[in-house]
């Protein structure tokens, strides 16, 4: 049993060993008193050597260990560090790519406040023009409203003063019926007066006669008295009979107009003239870059002005208001000025009577014009079909506005080549697109009939369109084709480019087109012609107007209106035969 005052672990590691004191005399104690415990292990067995050089070892080892662990606690320390730099870093990474998406989060949340504050002005702004459109409908309405009832009155005023009239007629008809039975009941008293003195006058001569006969009779049969041989020879006269014949007078003939007269050869030879027209114009547009393209900034201009003119094109409203009026004539004057620029332009020439079917220059005059303005002429042609065939055919008044441009550009003179219009820039386009209003007629079912009747082609799938999109295409040209053609020029100073015959040419040949030549194509287009502008035409061709009306609307599709296989008239056939009810119900118009 150890001691409780002294340590039983006897390793080196545990012991604590107090130095030695050193003494003067050099003996070296404890205290004074005991021996240094090295020094009594140094004097003990080898066993306590042992022992005491095992303990050192154990310290040494202690040591390598603990140096072993702090190295390993260092490295560790290092390990950790480092991930908690890693941690570190990929924390303010995270915290980065949180305040990006909390930026992008704000960013879309102000983006989306945006967008509905902008939909909502939007919203606004298109109630605000509803309400105003509303207002606008409503004057319309209004004013329309107004019109018909001044129309209305007009036509009661009119009414009454015709009735006025044909009493008035019917009274001094029958004051003048009165006159001549009087003047009648005169004559035929004094032809009864003339008769009875004639008669009384003949009853006369017979008794005379009769006297003188008598007196004739009782002297022959008295003694004849001696004659001195001379007797007188008398001679009784006979009367001798005349008859005359009366002369008939010649009948006046009726000044009936004659007829329009074309065989088909001739108005197929005219429509090849114009599509050779339209492949040279093709040829010119290649021709004209090319040479402009010679002169520095020419094309680039060239382009400049074709982009206007097209933008311009597109910019023609509808309806008579001011605003719109207004907005028409700017876009007109736009449209001016560019061809205007163009027409200064002399290099590079070209020659513009190989694009005229009828060449009416004078002789000797010089055949080169400016080869931009025809360039520009002929792309506003094409925009003026393509504006007929993708508005009109939707909305068939839309072509009035298109027509008046067309004309006031071609009737202007800055832009006749030595006075003659060249209108047939737009005809070649139109003989193209819609040959039936010139009387060329094919088969609809055919592939050859189709082309002539110029139907489109899908250029993606490289087939014709589908029926429907050849109608639509059909009814805004014949749209188109009426606002040119019906122009009323008597107020213009410049020449009407497209005369008003031109639209009673188009409209006979599709009348008389042979009942078994007749397609859908032919009555869509009639529809579209009629439709919207009868006004024009009455006013234009009065009484001959109606009859033209008349013959086409009703005698045309009920003798040569094509039928289904159950013997019925096609759709576009009875929608013409429905238009006579149309202008009776919304112009009082009776054909």
């Amino acid at each position: 049993m150890s001691s409780p005052f002294r340590s039983s672990d006897r390793s080196p590691s545990s012991q604590r060993s107090t130095p030695a004191r050193a003494l003067p005399n050099g003996n070296k104690r404890v205290n004074g008193y005991h021996r240094s415990h090295r020094e009594s292990l140094a004097n003990d067995s080898p066993s306590r050597q042992l022992l005491e050089d095992f303990g050192r070892m154990l310290i040494n080892d202690d040591r390598v260990f603990n140096r072993s662990l702090d190295e390993q606690s260092s490295a560790q320390e290092k390990l950790h560090r480092a991930a908690l730099e890693l941690a570190r870093a990929k924390h303010e990474e995270v915290c980065a790519s949180a305040d990006r998406a909390r930026e992008r989060v704000e960013l879309e949340i102000e983006k989306e406040r945006r967008r509905r504050e902008d939909e909502e002005k939007r919203a606004v702004e298109r109630a605000r023009r509803e309400l105003e459109e509303q207002k606008l409908t409503e004057q319309r309405r209004q004013v329309e409203e107004q019109r018909a009832r001044e129309e209305e009155r007009r036509r009661q005023e009119s009414l009454k003063r015709e009735q006025d009239e044909a009493k008035r007629r019917s009274e001094a008809q029958k004051q003048q019926d009165e006159q001549q039975k009087a003047q009648k009941d005169r004559q035929e008293k004094e032809e009864a007066g003339h008769k009875a003195r004639q008669e009384s006058e003949a009853k006369e001569r017979l008794a005379q006669t009769e006297r003188e006969r008598q007196k004739a009779i009782q002297q022959a049969q008295a003694p004849a008295p001696q004659v001195n041989g001379n007797g007188a020879a008398g001679s009784r006269p006979t009367p001798s009979a005349t008859s005359s014949a009366p002369q008939q007078a010649p009948s006046a003939a009726a000044n009936i107009p004659q007829g329009l007269v074309s065989s088909v050869k001739d108005r197929e030879s005219v429509h090849r003239q114009y599509l050779d027209i339209h492949k040279r114009l093709k040829q010119m547009r290649e021709h004209v870059i090319e040479e402009c393209k010679k002169v520095p900034g020419l094309k680039d201009q060239v382009s400049e002005w074709r982009r206007t003119i097209q933008k311009c094109c597109g910019q023609i409203s509808k309806g008579a208001t001011n605003e719109v009026k207004a907005n028409n004539k700017k876009v007109t004057l736009q449209i001016v000025a560019q061809l205007d620029a163009a027409a200064n332009v002399a290099n590079p020439s070209i020659d513009i009577t190989q694009y005229l079917v009828q060449n009416q220059q004078p002789p000797g005059a010089n055949s080169q014009g400016p080869a931009a303005l025809l360039f520009l002429l002929n792309h506003f042609a094409k925009n003026i079909i393509g504006q007929f065939i993708s508005e009109s055919s939707v909305d068939p008044k839309s072509a009035d506005a298109i027509g008046v441009l067309a004309t006031i550009i071609f009737a202007r003179p800055q832009y006749l080549f030595n006075g003659q219009s060249l209108i047939d820039i737009l005809w070649a386009k139109y003989h193209k697109h819609c040959p039936v209003l010139f009387g060329i007629s094919g088969s609809e079912r055919t592939k050859e009939g189709r082309s002539k009747l110029g139907w489109g082609i899908d250029l993606g799938s490289n087939s014709y369109v589908r029926d429907q999109e050849h109608y639509d295409r059909m009814s805004g040209l014949g749209a188109g084709f009426a606002a040119i053609t019906l122009r009323d020029f008597s107020k213009s100073q410049n020449r009407n480019p497209a005369p008003n015959r031109i639209y009673w040419e188009s409209l006979a040949r599709i009348v008389n087109t042979p009942a078994q030549e007749v397609q859908p194509t032919h009555f869509i287009v009639l529809k579209a012609m009629v439709n919207n502008s009868v006004p024009r035409i009455i006013s234009t061709f009065g009484g001959a107007g109606v009859a033209m009306l008349r013959q086409a609307l009703i005698y045309f599709p009920s003798e040569k209106g094509p039928q289904d296989e159950r013997g019925r008239k096609l759709p576009a056939v009875t929608a013409v035969q429905a238009m006579p009810m149309v202008l009776q119900r919304d112009l009082h118009l009776t054909l």
